[in-house]
């Protein structure tokens, strides 16, 4: 698959950096152990699993716990943490990366013949939202890095569709993959189903107020996998369980659930694509699922089908979707069913890690027959 040509291979492969916004190498940790499926690397696990040179660099990989963190608060910023390892970016076929804003600025300033043997892909996850209306100074400068990138993968397909349309110079390095959920750790285990209702993620951006006024009167156990701390400005009632899962033990209590709520609230317009992980979990789980309306879950989700899709901030109508699903279990079963099915041929994150590895790929060799 992969060319044994090109200007940064070492050992006839792909080398591909990842820069996270947060902390990676705990996470990395877990999956080396098993106790994670590596979700939440963005294909980088898998990557490495098919043979591809893909690693991350983050500032505890050199400094103590302490300093890392004051470089990151007070010197370097959120997105401008990767910026002590920039020219370390140059011996990179790939740089992905869904923040580092700020190195990709500098990146973007830098002379194109000193910068062209790499190529820096964006992982999208609201690239329209930042954009905005291209009003603003911030949202200028966002545009002007955008339009240089050498390419973007997104996690929606509206998304894919809008930023081809506004960026046409870059329709074919722009790609719609998801980063997908490993389906043999999230899949359907023989547990029977309690009246449970679950909510999961620890997002800013989770219609929290709308989920709990939603769940009032349910006769049914209500449990919020995620971060408390998340949770507590909107007062969940005391009948509400609070408690952060590990993945291993997420498997079941997803497969306990009768229906798997994901509550969205994308008001803010800086992440279409929240939710995603959730999603993809239980729809691998094959589990019934009440999802918020938004651009990126509407590419997923068929109404009715593979899932329940509700307005935003319309906590009636999720109401009503829970109740219906708790009290129709052979409707439970068909969607859940369908849920899996489309997670099996869609969302399986060794062939979208596969369709990751091909894309970059491609546009590195186009790069090459330019040089």
């Amino acid at each position: 698959m992969f060319a044994k040509t090109g200007p940064n291979r070492e050992n006839g492969g792909m080398k591909v950096l990842y820069l996270f916004s947060g902390i990676r190498g705990p996470l990395v940790e877990k999956v080396r152990k098993g106790d994670d499926p590596g979700g939440g690397t963005w294909g980088m696990i898998p990557l490495q699993r098919l043979g591809v040179a893909a690693e991350h660099v983050e500032l505890e990989q050199w400094f103590s716990t302490k300093t890392s963190k004051f470089l990151r608060t007070r010197v370097l910023g959120f997105y401008g943490a990767h910026l002590p390892f920039f020219f370390k970016f140059f011996t990179y076929d790939v740089v992905f990366t869904a923040g580092a804003f700020t190195s990709q600025l500098v990146f973007t300033l830098v002379p194109h013949w000193f910068r062209k043997k790499t190529l820096w892909v964006m992982h999208d996850f609201s690239i329209t939202g930042m954009l905005g209306g291209g009003e603003t100074l911030r949202q200028k400068v966002f545009h002007y890095m955008v339009a240089r990138a050498g390419g973007i993968v997104t996690v929606g397909k509206w998304e894919t569709e809008e930023l081809r349309r506004r960026f046409p110079h870059l329709a074919q390095k722009i790609a719609y993959i998801p980063f997908g959920v490993d389906t043999t750790f999230f899949a359907p285990k023989n547990i029977p189903e309690e009246k449970l209702v679950i909510a999961v993620g620890v997002d800013p951006d989770r219609d929290w107020e709308s989920f709990f006024t939603a769940i009032a009167g349910l006769d049914a156990k209500i449990i919020v996998a995620g971060s408390s701390r998340r949770t507590q400005a909107f007062n969940p009632p005391d009948s509400v369980q609070v408690e952060f899962f590990e993945p291993k033990d997420m498997v079941g209590l997803y497969a306990r659930a009768s229906v798997v709520v994901i509550p969205l609230d994308t008001s803010t317009g800086v992440n279409d694509a929240m939710g995603c992980s959730t999603l993809y979990e239980a729809l691998s789980m094959g589990k019934a699922v009440v999802v918020s309306r938004t651009h990126t879950t509407e590419g997923y989700i068929e109404d009715g089908v593979n899932g329940i899709l509700v307005p935003q901030h319309d906590a009636a109508a999720m109401q009503q979707a829970i109740a219906t699903l708790l009290a129709d279990p052979a409707k439970r079963q068909t969607m859940g069913a369908a849920a899996r099915a489309y997670a099996l041929e869609h969302l399986d994150m060794m062939e979208c890690s596969k369709k990751l590895a091909a894309f970059f790929e491609s546009i590195a060799a186009k790069k090459i027959a330019r040089l």
